[in-house]
């Protein structure tokens, strides 16, 4: 091509449709913004038959690979909080059939589980993400404490995961 017969905002347009095409919508760093990666992979005791890796908080995230399940503490002060969590998903080879995210209050009393399978919107867990690769779900949580997390895939895929508190009211 024959950048000299081209004018200068024809020269941008080609250059902005160029690096388009390059860039994801959401980066990795982006999503990660300085957060510190923490290994996930202790046992710790929550409560009867469970248990987890870490305790994460919003400072930090966890790389892992799905199939596979990733459980983690997050805990939460007195107040109405809603649990965000958050996967970057990466090297996409297949979307599997299930994703499930199962919040439970502190002591495993009370359980709310989140599944693709069932959720009214179509599309599986690489549709949800769409072009930002980032699929989210958040859950309102009674009490304050340590809230076990326990995330399931059976896509086929890296991912980056990071949870937000949200002060509701």
């Amino acid at each position: 091509m024959n950048l000299r017969l081209l004018g200068v905002g024809s020269l941008c347009a080609l250059l902005a449709l160029t690096l388009s095409g390059c860039l994801n919508a959401t980066s990795e760093a982006s999503f990660i913004g300085g957060r510190e990666e923490m290994l996930c992979d202790g046992v710790w005791p929550v409560c009867k038959g469970k248990f987890a890796g870490c305790l994460l908080d919003p400072d930090r995230y966890i790389k892992g690979t799905f199939p596979g399940t990733r459980k983690f503490l997050i805990e939460t002060p007195a107040g109405d909080w809603a649990i965000k969590v958050l996967l970057f998903l990466e090297d996409r080879l297949s979307p599997g059939t299930e994703t499930e995210i199962r919040w439970f209050e502190p002591g495993c009393a009370e359980e709310y589980r989140y599944q693709l399978s069932k959720h009214k919107l179509a599309g599986d867990l690489f549709e949800q993400a769409g072009r930002s690769q980032v699929f989210t779900q958040e859950q309102a949580v009674v009490d304050y404490g340590d809230h076990l997390i326990e995330v399931y895939s059976d896509a086929t895929c890296r991912y980056d995961l990071r949870v937000e508190l949200i002060k509701l009211k």
